[in-house]
């Protein structure tokens, strides 16, 4: 049995692992991918977000977070899924989609987010999500159309531009876009309320579009924890408090699939951090209760050895 089993090696659980480590403790991370990093993998656009780090781009920051974490022996399960998180006693059994189980004393859920695709289903012409697919794509003299009302349609929407695209717009039911993206795109290309989408035909409210890319946010990645019943938000992210602990005693919620602040690189890592504390209070809390009651019981002994 493991100290902590952390699913998901993202920004979040990658932070939480090395700080367990550090902090003498046996964590093991379970990621999806054959390498950690998270959604950091998916972006070739440099992240500018992150102080102590200049000129690298999401993919180079996420090859840095493996080869640091693998450089401390951290356990990593790489290229395994969970398929299951279930409360055994007094810790969790975690299975993946090998059969393979790990029994963790607690379990960090760190699997972070996915593209929301709003019904819509990928395709050759209908792109799903922001990041490489988007960054690799040739919008030379095309008609691209973008659903999403957020700072990924807005940002995109430039992107695409400064590919050569013939025609851009944006359509969104609501605008939630910070205000630099506001004043640099323009407003005749971006239409707001209600839309319809054919996506055999690739239109968008009856206008014809080479090419449709949905940016309509992120849902949380959680179908493995539907035996734990975490209480949620509206939108499924998971409830916790401050030390990241959800409604499940012993299990935590770190990063996107919570969104306790704004959620980024730098808020999941930081999450990362506030669980390994609080996990390390609590296996230490109990290590002091079983030290106790053994020092008890060797104390009687003692006694009782004494009047002998």
């Amino acid at each position: 049995m493991v100290d902590t089993v952390i699913v998901g090696g993202g920004p979040a659980g990658a932070s939480c692992a090395l700080w367990l480590k550090m902090l003498g403790f046996k964590p093991c991370i379970i990621e999806r991918r054959a390498s950690l990093g998270g959604l950091q993998n998916d972006s070739p656009y440099p992240n500018q977000w992150i102080a102590p780090i200049f000129g690298k781009s999401g993919a180079e920051v996420a090859a840095e977070m493996h080869a640091h974490i693998l450089s401390h022996g951290i356990e990593c399960r790489l290229g395994e899924a969970v398929v299951e998180v279930s409360s055994r006693g007094n810790g969790f059994a975690v299975t993946t989609d090998i059969g393979a189980q790990i029994d963790g004393k607690t379990v960090v859920l760190a699997s972070g987010v996915r593209p929301s695709t709003g019904d819509l289903k990928a395709a050759l012409n209908l792109l799903v999500g922001p990041g490489v697919q988007v960054a690799s794509q040739d919008f030379a003299g095309k008609q691209v159309a973008i659903l999403g009302g957020g700072d990924n349609a807005f940002e995109n929407y430039l992107f695409i531009k400064n590919r050569g695209a013939a025609n851009v717009h944006i359509y969104a039911r609501s605008i939630r876009a910070r205000k630099e993206f506001l004043e640099t795109v323009p407003v005749e290309d971006v239409h707001v309320g209600q839309y319809s989408v054919d996506e055999r035909q690739t239109t968008v409210s009856g206008r014809q579009y080479d090419q449709i890319v949905v940016l309509y946010g992120w849902e949380p990645h959680l179908p493995y924890a539907k035996s734990l019943g975490l209480a949620r938000d509206p939108r499924g992210f998971v409830l916790t408090d401050p030390d990241c602990q959800t409604s499940v005693p012993g299990a935590f919620a770190i990063g996107e699939v919570a969104q306790r602040m704004h959620p980024c690189c730098v808020t999941s890592m930081a999450d990362g951090v506030v669980a390994a504390k609080a996990i390390q209070r609590t296996l230490e809390r109990d290590a002091v209760t079983k030290f106790v009651a053994t020092a008890k019981r060797a104390g009687q002994l003692f006694k009782q050895m004494a009047r002998a």
